[in-house]
């Protein structure tokens, strides 16, 4: 196994936008995004973050998740258009959904009360294509309606995943900001105790992961795709 820091030395943000573009999630948003008419920016990247949000405990790995999604949604895209443009819930549809799914089924009674938080937010936002620029505003926004803090897994993954969908819908690099924490879960804490010999508890592996964004000048959640599609080839 190659150290954290020795592999770091061969990237830069730019080199790890190159490597977002090559993930499979990235790719399979790309992938819906094309294939949909009557495409609505904001919907679009709603959905993302709704889907993120709801996005642990899954069967299977994150690719097949987001595919499974986007295959549904790009089928329904209709329908949920005129649920958005007549300012509907998609609660219930999306926990039909999630019962009958083959990735993200699990505890799903816990994931409706997710979503229906969620949607909440639509109440008085429904313009997501502004925070390009205020990621952390977003950030906070999602963190509060979710009654949860701002560096839980899945708000800080559904900002990743919601600056992938405006790449896509701009053809521009989203820039992540430096203090957006990266998601630790299973597979960071596991890097982290092989590259420092211990255990340590969340916030410790965050300020461990956020040092090393400080020291080579790339945001965490760029640092993330790294470790997670470059870097874990690594590890035996």
């Amino acid at each position: 196994m190659i150290k954290i820091e020795d592999f770091l030395k061969a990237y830069d943000t730019k080199k790890a936008k190159e490597l977002e573009h090559k993930d499979p999630q990235f790719l399979a948003l790309k992938n819906c995004r094309k294939n949909i008419k009557n495409k609505n920016e904001n919907l679009f990247l709603y959905l993302v973050i709704q889907c993120a949000i709801v996005s642990y405990q899954i069967a299977w790995n994150g690719e097949s998740r987001w595919t499974e999604f986007w295959e549904k949604t790009q089928k329904d895209w209709n329908i949920l258009l005129n649920i958005w443009n007549n300012n509907e819930s998609n609660t219930e549809r999306r926990f039909t959904f999630l019962k009958s799914s083959k990735n993200n089924k699990r505890i799903y009674n816990i994931k409706k009360s997710r979503i229906e938080k969620l949607n909440k937010l639509l109440l008085t936002e429904k313009e997501f294509l502004k925070y390009e620029n205020n990621l952390e505003k977003l950030n906070e926004i999602l963190a509060k309606i979710m009654w949860t803090k701002n560096y839980s897994k899945t708000i800080v993954f559904s900002i990743k995943m919601f600056g992938y969908a405006y790449t896509i819908i701009s053809w521009k690099e989203i820039q992540y900001p430096m203090n957006i924490n990266i998601p630790v879960d299973s597979r960071i804490k596991k890097i982290y105790k092989l590259n420092t010999g211990k255990e340590a508890d969340e916030s410790q592996i965050r300020k461990f992961f956020a040092d090393l964004s400080q020291k080579y000048n790339i945001s965490p959640l760029d640092l993330d795709t790294i470790l997670r599609l470059d870097y874990r080839k690594t590890i035996k």
